[in-house]
């Protein structure tokens, strides 16, 4: 991401390629809601209606309950017979039933389970009942905000020399790519949406989170090279980070009680705080302009915001879960991309 330089207020060609990402990003979603305007105007399709035995709504709006076993029926629907969206069970049956509301022990249960995805449906039927232009209204901009994802992540991915074109073809084509037709204009594909955006978020937060993890270990490994020797100088009194369980705990713990101590000196100033002899000073700044503590803080949020999303978006769509491994499968990547010593 390009950042606006600190010296001199800005270089001016930073800020005029900051204005064409945002350009790009931005034209590419209205392209997306534009080629799927249209279906506001449309209604509900096959799997949004109910029309067998089980659950089904009159036409008072009514939601009713045949006295057959739910086992033997066999036309269950995601919208206009799930009693999950209708409201006529509680929250918690959201994460009891499955994408077409049905328990989950039930022997006819589909097995789909996508809680987070149903109570947008709830949301959708609290707002405007059964009027389809919410649903599809919701739809489209879930595939707007998608695509303004994938901009963002084609330009941390594309290498410089093609970054400019690369990511104007790529936010063009996915907003306009017809395979994504089915998903947006139906909306039972609200659950492939949602987890689009949720698994793009998780993505994008575990790269910054190496960014940041990169950033702080240069910052603390000094390699000086004299007389021929290699002498590591650490810029911080603290252990440097080790993937292991135990000083993994203990790098857990020493945050939060720099958080904790940082706190004191108010919400705003929470992050600009760092501590020094067991003392926490503000404006505790590196020569990057960022406190080392500061980062540090940042490195953990990104890696939980990882997690949250990731577990967010395998809740509306199974599949989402693959995120994990992508995250890992890219770090590995990175590292031997960067494998090299910080001193060459």
């Amino acid at each position: 991401m390009l950042v606006r330089n600190q010296r001199g207020g800005g270089d001016p060609d930073v800020d005029i390629l900051a204005r064409m990402e945002l350009v790009v990003t931005a034209a590419s979603s209205l392209l997306g809601f534009l080629l799927y305007y249209n279906t506001l105007d449309a209604g509900f399709v096959y799997d949004d209606r109910g029309n067998g035995r089980g659950h089904r709504a009159n036409r008072s709006g009514k939601h009713r309950t045949d006295s057959a076993p739910m086992s033997e029926c066999p036309t269950r629907r995601a919208i206009l017979s799930n009693p999950d969206v209708i409201g006529h069970t509680p929250i918690n049956a959201l994460f009891e039933n499955d994408f077409w509301g049905t328990p989950l022990t039930d022997p006819g249960s589909h097995g789909s389970y996508r809680p987070l995805c149903v109570a947008t449906y709830r949301l959708n039927y609290a707002f405007s009942g059964f009027k389809p232009w919410s649903y599809h209204f919701l739809n489209v901009i879930f595939h707007c905000t998608a695509t303004a994802l994938v901009v963002v992540t084609a330009r941390r991915l594309l290498p410089a020399y093609c970054m400019r074109v690369g990511t104007a073809v790529t936010g063009i084509a996915f907003a306009a790519h017809p395979i994504h037709t089915e998903a947006v204009a139906g909306v039972v594909g609200r659950a492939d949406l949602a987890a689009c955006n949720l698994f793009l978020l998780s993505f994008l937060l575990y790269s910054e989170h190496i960014r940041l993890r990169e950033q702080r270990h240069k910052k603390q490994c000094r390699h000086i090279v004299k007389d021929n020797v290699v002498r590591r100088q650490i810029t911080s009194n603290d252990p440097p980070f080790r993937l292991s369980c135990h000083s993994l705990v203990q790098h857990i713990m020493m945050n939060v009680r720099k958080l904790l101590k940082a706190s004191k000196a108010g919400p705003m100033k929470m992050l600009d705080a760092c501590e020094v002899n067991g003392t926490v000073r503000l404006k505790c700044q590196f020569s990057g302009g960022v406190s080392e503590d500061s980062g540090e803080l940042l490195q953990w949020l990104t890696l939980a915001g990882t997690l949250t999303f990731a577990a967010a978006a395998t809740l509306c769509k199974e599949p989402a879960i693959m995120v994990l491994p992508l995250c890992i499968f890219y770090d590995f990547l990175k590292g031997t991309r960067y494998e090299e010593p910080y001193y060459k």
